[in-house]
């Protein structure tokens, strides 16, 4: 968005918004994204404030944590030389000397993005991540939302598995812990590989299932409580499957340049979650967690991931949710 400084009449801006996330930009804006431009985001769930121009200089951080999924109203005002931050009726910081008149600026046009910046964000002062899990349209807005990590048809992420926690190794043994809590449609929910086979290992839902199989071998399946967490313990020689007293053992084959050993010492050695490239999948469901050694994955940390995966919220109902982004 463009604004005309010379047709503009208040200096404030207002909003409301709900996020479960608790770091990246709501919104930024420039005169010059050389030397004269502000951002407004959220650092451990507080509002922070990120500013460049010939006035000033700094990145502060005030006000209460926005990270709880509920709405709050912000706003935005310059007075004089002064920039004012309000959360929900209550100014929670007052900046001075940090703003000069805006209609005699030099170039009166000033551009607004929201969710991101019109700059690389190497040039913040303090790094962030450039966007944060909050609605993008009415419709997701006027859903009932809880916390977790949301995958809708199609969507998928991978990290590099050099980049999550190791197995042990003698004896050698991985672990993966997902806290399945909504599931709906059909298709895969994780597997291990390589982009060139991505399916060495994978668990595929299906109809209120879970499928465990490896490579093209026969699988085994488990009836889904949703709600209780699934765990996969892997061994050189096979894989438990297991939630709460239900367990299923699927024998690996052979140690050989499929082998597990080998997967992970790969340079391309991945764990895939979602659709797996070129899968047509139906299935869309909400996790309120991911482990691997028993310690949580950070969705923003994975290797890519889809855009319209919620990172920190989830809908009530998946089904309603199959067109939105967050």
């Amino acid at each position: 968005m463009t604004f005309n400084l010379t047709k503009i009449t208040k200096t404030s801006s207002s909003f409301e918004f709900r996020t479960w996330d608790p770091e990246g930009v709501i919104f930024y804006g420039d005169i010059n994204p050389k030397d004269d431009w502000f951002m407004l985001g959220l650092r451990d769930g507080r509002p922070e404030i990120q500013l460049h121009n010939p006035w000033a200089q700094l990145t502060v951080g005030a006000g209460p944590r926005l990270d709880d999924g509920r709405w709050h109203q912000v706003e935005v005002k310059i007075l004089g030389d002064s920039l004012l931050l309000g959360v929900d009726g209550e100014e929670v910081l007052n900046l001075r000397q940090v703003s000069g008149p805006l209609t005699k600026k030099p170039q009166p046009i000033m551009k607004i993005a929201l969710g991101g910046l019109l700059f690389p964000a190497s040039n913040l002062r303090l790094p962030a991540r450039t966007s944060v899990s909050a609605p993008t349209s009415l419709r997701s807005c006027a859903i009932d939302s809880q916390p977790g990590i949301f995958f809708p048809p199609g969507s998928h992420a991978e990290f590099n598995l050099q980049d999550i926690p190791q197995p042990h190794a003698e004896p050698w043994a991985f672990s993966l812990d997902v806290g399945l809590q909504l599931a709906a449609g059909s298709g895969h929910l994780l597997a291990l590989g390589t982009p060139e086979n991505p399916s060495w290992l994978s668990l595929h839902l299906q109809n209120q299932k879970v499928v465990l199989s490896s490579g093209s071998g026969p699988g085994l399946d488990m009836s889904l409580v949703l709600g209780l967490p699934l765990q996969l313990k892997l061994a050189v020689s096979r894989v438990v499957l297991s939630q709460g007293l239900k367990k299923e053992i699927l024998a690996l084959p052979p140690m050989g340049l499929d082998s597990l050993l080998n997967l992970w010492a790969h340079p391309q050695g991945r764990l895939f979650l979602g659709a797996l490239p070129g899968e047509t999948s139906s299935a869309s469901f909400c996790l309120d967690g991911l482990w691997a050694q028993d310690q949580r994955l950070d969705m923003d940390r994975a290797l890519s991931r889809s855009h319209d995966i919620w990172t920190h919220s989830c809908p009530q109902n998946p089904g309603n949710a199959t067109d939105t982004t967050h």
